[in-house]
């Protein structure tokens, strides 16, 4: 087909209403025509088109202050997730700062250290062996709590 069948059916095709036929025919040339009328006594073949959606099935266009306040939603969104992972990395650093203060005091009271504690009031005393191992317990049970 040459460019000068096609532009006339571009034409053709881009003027008529939605609603308006189109036909196809072969002109005297031989070469395949469209048009909206074709010529008497020519055999056209009709085609069926697709008409165009109609404006009510379309999304109303959002205004500029949807737009804006989509966008300052999608931020602040962001801005809160952007918080959390920052949390959630400072619990983990200290649960880690945690889990290696309690693994080393288990170490130390299980090697027999920190028998000799200080008191509230100044005064230093030993523990006893039920002391120390009621320490070593709970030693025990912060490296669980505390560590993976």
């Amino acid at each position: 087909m040459r460019f000068s069948t096609i532009l006339p059916l571009m034409l053709a095709l881009a003027a008529a209403p939605a609603s308006a036929d189109v036909y196809k025919w072969t002109n005297a040339n031989g070469e395949t025509v469209f048009g909206q009328f074709p010529p008497a006594g020519v055999a056209a073949e009709r085609i069926k088109t697709n008409a165009p959606p109609s404006k009510a099935a379309q999304p109303p266009a959002a205004t500029p202050q949807e737009r804006l306040k989509a966008l300052q939603e999608q931020q602040q969104s962001q801005h809160e997730q952007a918080a959390e992972t920052a949390a959630q990395k400072q619990q983990a650093a200290a649960r880690k700062q945690n889990c290696t203060s309690a693994r080393n005091n288990l170490a130390q009271l299980e090697r027999g250290g920190h028998r000799r504690v200080k008191l509230p009031d100044g005064t230093v005393t030993f523990l006893s062996e039920e002391e120390t191992q009621q320490r070593i317990e709970q030693a025990r049970q912060h490296v669980k709590d505390n560590c993976d």
